[in-house]
């Protein structure tokens, strides 16, 4: 597949990952190869990589974001980071966090888990013509551009809160001192022999100390232990709960996520490029109605503006978080959640 790509782009460096779907502007597509070229004076691009994202994610990322600073050709001040993990073996959360030991906290960094079309079994990272698997990939656009992120999930929290008190990284053991797996197999009924792609239309909403409130979605079980290893971590004393979600509010999420990175843009500056990085739960929700979530955002940031993303196993954008008094933005890593980046020109 990248030989194929190569033969056409030649040179031009390149970074990416497998999808469980793509999106381009001209809408949904399952099993494709999508490509999106992006060429500027005023910019400047740099890649990296980094590999055993399941023995360490943190360095991993630290060793991505490295690389992509080191391999700048220039002093135009880097804007923003985009990364790429695997979505079956690396702790998301980590992945980011050693990303921002290099880059910085509140560093704009975007991006998503690779997927495998819900296998859930391995996925692949590309950097120019190297395939990689267990690892994460990154791109680094560098000068004055302005960046504008809207996230979104639309999931409603239900039932009692429970608190974690048994969880290792991402691998949760229990919940209020019960398996958290004989808890998700007694809500579930006789679904419960689809674990864990079910889960994924009943993801757990989790507040934490800081009262954010975000979901995580199981990606993998072990019956015989009890446990239930999700793409990002679980942490202990985190309260719990079951999530729904319907069709029409994970339209509406993806519409107010537009909404809100359009407002951030600005009156005098216009989308030139569109990045969506979208749960692959949230498609398994929508169903025939996929290509309606893609049209809701076309429909706010413009019809015609060159657009590419994926259905990820998790998402990563910043949100606003309070850090010594103030309120800044700094990346996360979401489940189940629709995030729009937005790379704009003034006019």
């Amino acid at each position: 597949m990248l030989a194929g790509v190569h033969s056409v782009i030649k040179n031009v460096p390149l970074v990416g990952c497998s999808t469980d779907g793509e999106i381009t502007t001209d809408g949904y597509k399952e099993d494709s190869v999508s490509l999106m070229v992006l060429n500027s004076d005023e910019l400047s691009f740099s890649m990296g990589y980094g590999l055993e994202a399941n023995k360490d994610a943190r360095k991993t990322g630290q060793d991505v974001a490295q690389m992509v600073l080191n391999k700048r050709d220039n002093e135009k001040q880097p804007s923003i980071f985009f990364l790429f993990g695997d979505g079956v073996k690396a702790n998301g959360a980590e992945l980011v966090r050693g990303a921002q030991v290099v880059l910085g906290e509140e560093f704009h960094i975007v991006g998503g888990l690779a997927g495998d079309g819900f296998k859930f079994k391995k996925t692949y990272q590309y950097y120019d013509n190297q395939v990689i698997t267990n690892g994460a990939v990154g791109l680094l656009i560098s000068g004055n551009v302005n960046v504008a992120t809207g996230v979104k999930h639309g999931w409603t929290f239900i039932g009692r809160g429970r608190k974690v008190t048994k969880a290792v990284g991402n691998v949760v053991y229990e919940f209020d001192g019960e398996s958290v797996f004989k808890i998700y197999e007694d809500y579930l009924g006789e679904r419960a022999n689809e674990l864990p792609g079910v889960a994924f239309e009943f993801p757990f909403g989790i507040i934490d100390e800081n009262n954010h409130h975000y979901l995580r979605c199981p990606v993998g079980v072990d019956r015989e232990a009890g446990t239930v290893t999700f793409a990002g971590e679980v942490p202990v004393g985190a309260t719990i709960k079951m999530t729904t979600g319907t069709t029409l509010e994970a339209i509406n999420a993806a519409r107010e996520a537009s909404a809100l990175a359009m407002s951030k843009l600005g009156t005098n500056t216009t989308p030139a490029a569109i990045f969506i990085f979208d749960c692959c739960a949230r498609k398994k929700v929508l169903g025939r109605r996929i290509q309606h979530e893609i049209n809701a955002i076309q429909g706010i940031l413009g019809e015609n503006v060159p657009l590419i993303g994926f259905y990820t196993y998790g998402e990563i954008a910043p949100i606003k978080e309070k850090k010594e008094g103030k309120i800044v933005e700094q990346s996360v890593f979401h489940n189940l959640t629709d995030t729009i980046v937005v790379l704009g020109k003034e006019f």
